[in-house]
């Protein structure tokens, strides 16, 4: 699936040299938080749309462009700050993900390139050292039947004569 990026966030990306950062931030969201927690890959705080996202280095994987699988993420966080894995083990039922890419020019200024882009939290492998956690969707439409209906010869017998 081919998803627009700006004309100013192509010449950045295919510059030889730039003084603009893509960034990823991502938002956790579920009913039994107070309130969303928001990462980005980054070394400082950013304010984004009104909101403010935690600096927090993590290594975000991008699925393969696969017709084969549904696609998943793999977002891998240091483990440094044991709050992330406290938020997982409180909730019962998968929170929901949203990834956004960013770019920052020096000035600062914040531009949307991607997204967001809406997930589920599929499966989170906490360790010692790192959060791994497994971003997706929760409906495997790949294997979804096409219809709720399965015409048999007693439902519709108008097909089978």
């Amino acid at each position: 699936m081919i998803r627009p990026i700006s004309a100013a966030g192509l010449r950045e990306l295919f510059a030889r040299e730039s003084a603009h950062v893509l960034l990823a931030a991502v938002t956790f969201d579920h009913e039994m938080l107070a309130e969303p927690v928001r990462l980005v890959n980054d070394m400082q705080a950013l304010q984004h749309n009104g909101q403010t996202y935690m600096a927090l280095p993590f290594e975000l994987t991008l699925p393969p462009d696969s017709e084969d699988e549904v696609p998943a993420l793999q977002l891998k966080i240091d483990n440094v700050d044991r709050s992330l894995a406290a938020i997982l083990r409180s909730v019962t039922d998968p929170p929901s993900v949203d990834v956004e890419i960013l770019r920052v020019d020096e000035a600062g200024t914040v531009t949307s390139e991607m997204g967001p882009l809406s997930f589920s939290l599929l499966d989170a492998s906490i360790g010692a050292a790192a959060v791994t956690l497994k971003i997706g969707y929760l409906v495997d439409v790949l294997n979804e039947p096409a219809t709720k209906e399965i015409f048999n010869p007693s439902l519709a017998p108008g097909l089978f004569r």
